[in-house]
């Protein structure tokens, strides 16, 4: 039972979505040989085993483009003011475009950094540059005149940032690329596309083979939606090889979901099906 698992394994990590079934029914197949002498005594009887695969279209994609929008100041009022011109900005856009915007909360956070100064002990030069040259000259000079001390001061310098997430509406693809661009125009830095979602590569299909591309996954509606369908097409297959042996198809005694992925059009779900016979 070990190997048969083991190679189990092996074979869908080779795999695409679309092969999922082709892999699914020898798999279920061979585990459901294993104890099919006992199901049979606890179920009352001889059955029809078979494995399907069931659809349901995947929802559509949303259109939204994400966009965070921070200001900052030495106040959360400047930080608010800084981030309310930019989303002014935004909006403008928006409205330009007739697309829908969403303001979410505000975020706010507060750093501290070292800020260095130069002070001068006895009068304040131009710059530190200027104070050096100076302190070079009176070295070499006779009189014994010295030149300005100059030290540095440390204080801490602190900032506010006020960031919100914003939701607007994507336009058409013809009207996209000048959208973009007024948006980067208003000041935008932060735009994500969730069109797009995340990329995962070459490890997208098994990923998705898995049921660990949560990127792309449709809800449990649709999953369960496509778990009927299996069931549906399992009974189709069983009815036609209980008429082929000559008899009458009957209930369902046992369902099992052997794996979820989708295609990027359908959520597939295959199943493995025991159902009885009617006699």
């Amino acid at each position: 039972m070990k190997t048969v698992v083991a190679a189990a394994a092996a074979l869908l990590l080779a795999a695409s979505p679309a092969a999922a079934q082709d892999i699914a029914g020898p798999i279920a197949a061979a585990v459901d040989q294993f104890g099919q002498s006992m199901a049979e005594s606890v179920a009352g009887g001889p059955g029809v085993f078979v494995t399907a695969q069931g659809r349901e279209p995947m929802p559509a994609v949303s259109s939204a483009m994400i966009i965070n929008i921070k200001g900052e100041g030495k106040t959360a009022a400047e930080a608010v003011a800084h981030r309310n011109a930019q989303l002014e900005r935004v909006r403008s856009v928006a409205n330009n475009f007739d697309v829908s915007i969403e303001v979410g909360a505000t975020n706010y956070a507060i750093s501290e950094e070292m800020d260095w100064a130069m002070t001068e002990a006895s009068f304040n030069p131009l710059d530190a540059a200027a104070a050096a040259a100076m302190e070079a000259v009176a070295s070499i000079e006779d009189d014994g005149s010295t030149a300005p001390s100059v030290s540095a001061e440390a204080s801490m310098a602190r900032t506010v940032t006020a960031t919100v997430q914003v939701t607007i509406e994507r336009p058409n693809e013809t009207r996209l690329p000048a959208f973009v661009d007024a948006l980067v125009e208003a000041g935008v830095t932060d735009l994500d596309d969730s069109l797009n979602g995340l990329n995962l590569g070459q490890l997208q299909p098994f990923l998705s083979l898995m049921g660990l591309d949560t990127t792309n996954d449709p809800g449990e509606r649709v999953w369960n939606a496509a778990t009927a369908d299996g069931v549906a097409r399992a009974r189709a297959q069983a009815e036609s090889i209980a008429a082929a042996s000559g008899r009458q198809l009957g209930p369902v005694r046992y369902v099992s979901v052997l794996m979820r992925s989708h295609d990027g059009k359908d959520a597939l779900v295959s199943v493995a099906v025991r159902f009885g016979f009617a006699d």
